[in-house]
């Protein structure tokens, strides 16, 4: 594995800087590659969380095992593919709260892995995600060409739309955000040239996308 240390700000410092530093993090890349496995979290060279990359070829209780021995608090992340979507299942483990993990799913596109299109949690004994806790975004571009969450939604426990609040109007303003219903979505929907039928309901994926 390759040791990568840098400041809280991402940037790469030398190990003597890093271990004078109140905070800071430690990067583990696979060898010979630019495949990020682990990151450690240290404050006073102590570890206090620490986000893991697993591979489909992972066994989940030895990372788990292996993560207990470091730290209280770590976070298990796994990705896969579902024809243009990544989804990101991460598994939020605090042992001094509970053993059981806090579950989440979060849905970006291919081709904009910053930007969450649906974010769900799920309920940690039936494994069902729970509509009324998913958080679904959709994006475009202000004037200076930046993209940003312009409209988000939110679900009633049936998984339909609770409100959808449009910043379109003015981003930076919200008394002229709009605000929108199940009943009213016609009326949001009028006003985007693209479908946006996904965000009616607090559904993980497009119905038409299976996962593999």
């Amino acid at each position: 594995m390759k040791k990568v240390y840098k400041n809280i700000f991402g940037e790469v410092i030398s190990k003597a800087k890093a271990e004078k530093l109140d905070d800071y993090h430690l990067y583990y890349y696979e060898k010979d590659s630019e495949i990020l496995k682990e990151i450690e979290f240290l404050a006073e060279d102590e570890i206090y969380n620490i986000n893991y990359f697993m591979s489909h070829d992972e066994d989940e209780e030895q990372i788990i095992n292996y993560l207990k021995e470091k730290s209280d608090l770590f976070d298990i992340e796994k990705k896969e593919s579902a024809g243009d979507f990544i989804i990101a299942t991460n598994k939020i483990y605090s042992l001094t709260v509970d053993e059981k993990p806090l579950i989440s799913k979060t849905v970006f596109y291919h081709d904009d892995p910053e930007n969450f299109i649906c974010s769900q949690i799920l309920n940690s004994e039936t494994l069902e995600p729970i509509p009324e806790r998913t958080t679904k975004c959709w994006y475009t571009s202000d004037e200076n060409g930046e993209k940003y969450a312009a409209i988000e939604f939110s679900y009633q426990e049936d998984g339909k739309l609770e409100l959808a609040i449009d910043k379109t109007p003015n981003p930076d303003n919200d008394l002229e955000w709009e605000h929108y219903e199940y009943s009213t979505f016609k009326d949001l929907q009028s006003k985007i040239p693209t479908d946006i039928s996904y965000y009616k309901t607090a559904r993980l994926l497009p119905e038409t996308v299976e996962q593999e």
